[in-house]
């Protein structure tokens, strides 16, 4: 399932024009035998992570528990980001995106303690240096996985790819002109 998502997601996210240059790097798929004592799957795309800044858009399954798809915006992604954010976050809050509350970033289970329901914009105020949005759904919805995921991701990269500063139509393909310094 991942390997496949990972194709179409390159493709998803090749098909848009990015300010900067951004580059996603590689679809990165991991699996492990213990988060919270289960195993899990997981797939990274795109995948910028340093250590003031981050743009990831995650996808994991987590047995027993969920398949999700996590927004995580850290730096300068997150600065300029979040007005796209803004704009889009009645569709995101529409299609089950929920905001990361928790003040660690990297805790991946959609809880209470680490994530809450989207009801405005100011939501999207937590106060943390990062900001993860996350929607997700249980495993006995199997059959449903693949489409909702992907249709979660195009969703993510649709909101994202629609904002530049200054110019809501932002620059045209291969431009890097943005009027934002990353």
């Amino acid at each position: 399932m991942m390997a496949g998502l990972s194709e179409e997601y390159r493709e998803a996210w090749g098909s848009h024009a990015w300010p900067f240059g951004i580059d996603p790097g590689s679809p990165k798929i991991a699996r492990g035998e213990n988060y919270k004592g289960l195993p899990w799957v997981m797939l990274d795309y795109p995948r910028v992570f340093g250590r003031e800044d981050v743009l990831a858009i995650r996808t994991m399954f987590w047995w027993g528990n969920a398949f999700s798809v996590t927004l995580h915006l850290k730096g300068r992604y997150r600065e300029y980001y979040l007005p796209a954010l803004r704009k889009g976050w009645s569709g995101l809050s529409d299609a089950g995106f929920h905001i990361g509350i928790s003040e660690d970033e990297w805790r991946h289970e959609l809880d209470s303690e680490t994530y809450r329901p989207m009801k405005g914009e100011e939501d999207l105020a937590t106060g943390h240096p990062f900001l993860k949005l996350s929607a997700s759904l249980t495993p006995d919805r199997w059959e449903e996985a693949t489409g909702m995921l992907r249709g979660w991701f195009i969703l993510l990269v649709s909101v994202l790819s629609n904002y530049y500063p200054g110019d809501e139509k932002g620059p045209s393909p291969g431009s890097s002109r943005a009027g934002f310094d990353l």
